[in-house]
């Protein structure tokens, strides 16, 4: 073989590499992926604090009704001894995030990731306890990102 051919070979090789690894590497995807994945920890334990903090304070119910709680700077608004979805004054106010827009409907609070193809369906979404006792929905969507 010479190597007017090797080279050849190698160029074409390469340019194929080139052609077929954003098939097979969605580098952006997997990453934004990740960023949501670790958004749904940093919930369940801004979450869980919330409620120790809550457990801690005679004028805080765990079970029923709601309180404010104060963290910082600020306070958290409380709903059945976990921070409240739903309010820009509840699980927003609980966690430090950047990245995100949160989205307040209901008592569901929807954490998009900024810059997904589809930044509703590369969330988190947080939604309140809904009965006495219960504990808070926290899941992630990663099909658009």
């Amino acid at each position: 073989m010479s190597l007017l051919e090797m080279v050849c070979t190698v160029s074409i090789m390469g340019g194929l590499s080139a052609t077929a690894l954003p098939h097979f590497a969605d580098l952006p995807g997997d990453a934004r992926k990740s960023v949501v994945m670790n958004m749904q920890g940093a919930l369940t334990s801004a979450s869980t604090l919330m409620h120790m903090k809550c457990a801690t304070q005679s004028d805080c119910s765990l079970h029923s009704g709601g309180a404010l709680v104060a963290i910082s700077d600020t306070s958290v608004a409380m709903t059945r001894g976990y921070p409240q979805g739903g309010d820009p004054a509840g699980i927003q106010n609980a966690v430090q995030f950047s990245g995100f827009v949160p989205v307040h409907v209901g008592e569901k609070t929807v954490f998009q990731k900024e810059g997904a193809p589809d930044a509703t369906a590369c969330s988190v979404s947080y939604v309140s306890p809904q009965v006495d006792g219960g504990l808070p929905l926290i899941t992630a969507e990663v099909s658009g990102c």
